[in-house]
């Protein structure tokens, strides 16, 4: 959609890390175009659909091996309200391998869409958190 972008996981980039040397995780940005706009360890969207391809996960269940088929897509907010927003949000998560689609990490309950998706935030800059 137009002004939109798709945010998922990087696994084999790196930028920055904290004090003792462990890298935050890196996110791609994809805009509506399809090509990558570029990557960020922090990041917030609004009016977000999280995504997750089903044959995209079968092959990662199948070959043992990560490729890209999940996805948080949204408009891009200001990084800014961040701390406002976190203090509303739970923890997401996503693990091809046990879950079908992104889920609440306190509850176990899908997710598919959310208000607001926070990423690089919480311990260490590592979580992903949501305002449904």
């Amino acid at each position: 959609m137009k002004g939109y972008v798709q945010v998922y996981r990087n696994l084999n980039k790196k930028l920055g890390g904290d004090t003792n040397g462990k890298p935050w995780p890196v996110y791609s940005v994809r805009g509506d175009d399809g090509l990558v706009k570029k990557h960020t360890c922090h990041l917030m969207l609004e009016n977000c659909s999280l995504r997750v391809s089903e044959k995209g996960k079968e092959r990662v269940r199948d070959e043992k091996r990560k490729n890209v088929h999940a996805y948080i897509q949204g408009r891009e907010l200001h990084a800014c309200n961040m701390p406002v927003f976190y203090e509303r949000s739970i923890p997401l998560t996503y693990n091809p391998y046990k879950n079908d689609s992104f889920i609440n990490a306190e509850t176990g309950e899908p997710v598919h869409k959310a208000d607001v998706v926070i990423f690089g935030c919480g311990k260490g800059q590592r979580e992903v958190r949501a305002i449904l």
